[in-house]
């Protein structure tokens, strides 16, 4: 890791409102930290097409061209990822829910373990807590420990409401900091379990269609990297993806 923190924040919100003035508000808040903001409305990302191209052979078979890559890069090289988005129908902002799409293939073949990330949420009413819970879901299966979540009200604006904000914001920010700098062990939860499971069946018996998952599992046997699973959670873990591979495969 370099002397100087590398910070991350990915914004999905179409505009420099109130998630975009809370991340700033983070930056400024410890300058020696190499803090960088990326607006997906000023990036290039196409709509997902569903064509599945980059699960089955590989995300460089992708056939659009656009700033996914660059993304990408920019989160391999940060030590830690602020994943924050407005709450538009109870859920993630449309920009959000892009990069998801166009990142998709990661939940598939994790890349980020090692590296820590944090949600942030804003709502003028609620969801907000759907919102965080969405991107963690979703992030926790490219490979990130989550080690802190924010959900902020930013309906009236009152001094009161924006202090609170900033206070929780900072709050789970200083987490985040704190897990980097002392390396913290996450320990494989339960949900990752399970969809190692679920995605390493699916790459058996998929394997001559779904070639790069199928390379991507042949070295890995009880998760994405050597670790000690306790036994009853590795159990209920395969137990859960059994029921669900089961599903799957009725009427193939």
């Amino acid at each position: 890791m370099d002397e100087r923190l590398k910070i991350l924040a990915i914004c999905g919100s179409p505009h420099k409102g109130n998630t975009y003035e809370l991340l700033s508000m983070l930056e400024k808040s410890n300058p020696e930290i190499d803090f960088k903001i990326l607006m997906l409305a000023e990036l290039n990302l196409e709509d997902c097409v569903g064509c599945y191209s980059c699960i089955n052979n590989g995300e460089v078979s992708c056939p659009l061209q656009d700033d996914r890559d660059l993304i990408i890069e920019e989160m391999k090289n940060a030590d830690g990822t602020i994943f924050a988005s407005p709450t538009y129908a109870r859920t993630i902002s449309a920009l959000m829910k892009k990069f998801v799409e166009r990142t998709s293939f990661m939940a598939h073949r994790p890349i980020y373990f090692g590296k820590y990330a944090m949600t942030l949420a804003t709502c003028a009413g609620f969801g907000a807590d759907l919102t965080c819970k969405y991107m963690t879901e979703n992030f926790t299966q490219y490979g990130f420990n989550f080690v802190s979540s924010v959900e902020l009200m930013v309906a009236r604006k009152t001094e009161n409401e924006t202090n609170h904000n900033r206070t929780q914001a900072t709050k789970a920010y200083q987490k985040l900091i704190r897990a980097i700098r002392s390396k913290e062990h996450v320990e494989p939860c339960l949900n990752q379990l399970v969809y190692f499971n679920i995605f390493k069946s699916i790459s058996e018996w998929n394997k001559l269609k779904g070639w790069a998952d199928y390379e991507f599992y042949q070295d890995k046997k009880d998760f994405y990297y050597k670790v000690k699973i306790p036994f009853l959670k590795n159990k209920i873990a395969k137990w859960i993806s059994g029921r669900v591979i089961k599903k799957m495969m009725v009427n193939r």
